[in-house]
């Protein structure tokens, strides 16, 4: 979805930055919306004291006014003078503030009322006290002072309001903001799941295919410049050589195996060479003698000679060939016999005894006739090795318990393996043998090979006794092969 906007970078560490910088940039403002409206509730709220200190200061000026009225005491006049200038420090102080609050006009109607306030109250100290003489002072003084405390009264009504007013914006903000976030962490884990994790997923279950055997491509993902299309390239590259390096390893492998049974295939070709030579030396010497009856059972003997000897020969280019994995219905059984007879004169120089056992009616699977052949003739001649003074190679075919594989297992009565090195033989290069005798690459190749198939390969050896390696090949085609 994303890789289809245009105004987008290609690579995901520049997507990443972008997405992490939008989300900074969201969460910058919100922060900037929330102070502004805090720092202007903390103004109200300040404001809104101030006024309260300002009704709370005329209050105490009127009840100072009242003691004085009574008693002409100094002591009441100096109190309300005191709290008159401290009335008039606070509205200059706050002179912006409360132009603010209440307008200029106001403003300048307060301030007028406390100076000629304070003007009155001058007057009544300077006037003698005598009955009846101050009464109407005293009237306009109250009224003035009455006057203040409305004006206080009003302004502290104002900043009441006002921060009710502030309240009540700011109630929402928590909600707004916590939506606000949730969008926000939704984008980012859909953004991340969309341009990393889903892709990475898609790596992951292809390369577990991959891991089991299966030579497959990642299928490609995101754009070109993307680094997981990058990453799905190198992958697929790396896949293709190490398929091209696994053929040629088969092959070189393929290779060592006819070095081995080099003896055992000219011993199986120099028989039928040497029956031809005798039954020609007997046909050039006695030819014309013998009768028309004796000539053609030398002929026929000399015929069978020859397909022996091709079939030598077909065989083990069959085998050897390079060739690519091709997947055919086959009978298990057929193929251990024509793997047999490779290494049938290695069986009989080690006097090894070799016997076949197959289980109840087998169904004929699809497999790499090839690779399967080449399993089985690298688990033969890990047995002979195994056997040097002798002993008995027997393979049993059956179906397994599922019904659903084919299981073949290859025991013989050799040396047996130790229980320590029994989890590494099927590492690459890893080999129970001398040096020199073996390249430890049989193992590890057989297990690569059945893998393709689908299937799984086992061992259990007790030292000594010999081993037995089993092999699952299910019947249902679930091949890694292409």
């Amino acid at each position: 979805m994303f890789s289809k906007l245009p105004f987008l970078p290609k690579t995901i560490r520049i997507q990443v930055i972008m997405a992490f910088s939008a989300c900074f940039l969201f969460m910058a403002v919100m922060i900037a919306v929330n102070y502004r409206h805090f720092y202007r509730l903390t103004g109200a709220v300040q404001f809104f004291e101030l006024s309260g200190d300002i009704n709370d200061t005329i209050t105490e000026m009127r009840r100072y006014e009242k003691n004085y009225f009574l008693s002409r005491e100094a002591f009441s006049y100096e109190e309300n003078l005191t709290l008159t200038n401290r009335l008039a420090t606070v509205l200059y102080r706050e002179k912006v503030n409360l132009i603010d609050a209440i307008g200029q006009n106001n403003y300048e109607r307060f301030l007028k009322f406390v100076d000629e306030y304070s003007k009155l109250m001058e007057q009544l100290r300077k006037t003698p006290r005598k009955e009846g003489c101050c009464l109407e002072l005293q009237s306009k003084i109250r009224r003035m002072s009455q006057d203040l405390l409305l004006f206080a009264n009003q302004l502290v009504s104002t900043e009441r309001r006002e921060v009710n007013r502030r309240l009540q914006r700011m109630i929402p903000l928590p909600v707004i903001n916590l939506g606000i976030l949730v969008l926000l962490m939704a984008f980012v884990i859909f953004f991340i799941t969309e341009m990393i994790i889903r892709p990475l997923a898609r790596i992951t279950r292809e390369s577990e295919l991959i891991s089991h055997g299966a030579h497959l491509r990642i299928t490609p993902f995101g754009e070109p410049g993307n680094e997981i299309h990058r990453l799905v390239t190198a992958v697929n590259h790396m896949m293709g050589e190490l398929e091209s390096r696994q053929e040629q390893l088969m092959q070189s492998r393929k290779i060592a195996a006819v070095g081995t049974l080099t003896s055992g295939i000219a011993h199986e070709l120099n028989n039928p060479i040497n029956n031809l030579s005798l039954i020609l030396e007997s046909l050039i010497e006695d030819g014309e003698t013998m009768s028309r009856s004796e000539r053609v059972r030398l002929y026929e003997e000399a015929m069978d000679q020859t397909d022996r000897a091709s079939e030598t020969v077909k065989n083990l280019l069959e085998f050897s060939r390079a060739s690519h994995p091709k997947m055919e219905k086959v009978a298990l059984e057929e193929l251990v016999d024509k793997t047999v007879r490779l290494v049938s004169h290695e069986l009989q120089l080690h006097y090894i005894k070799f016997s076949k056992e197959t289980r109840g009616p087998l169904p004929r699977i699809l497999v790499d006739r090839s690779g399967i052949q080449q399993v089985l003739l690298n688990l033969f001649i890990n047995s002979i090795q195994a056997m040097p003074q002798g002993g008995m190679l027997k393979v049993i075919t059956r179906l397994h318990d599922t019904l659903k594989e084919v299981r073949m297992d290859v025991e013989d009565t050799g040396e047996g393996i130790p229980a320590d090195q029994l989890t590494n033989i099927f590492d690459p290069f890893f080999t129970t043998k001398k040096e020199g005798e073996g390249t430890g690459l049989g193992l590890s190749v057989s297990y690569s090979i059945i893998k393709k198939h689908g299937g799984r390969i086992e061992v259990k050896s007790t030292l000594g006794q010999g081993t037995c390696f089993s092999i699952f090949l299910p019947i249902e085609v679930k091949s890694g092969y292409r």
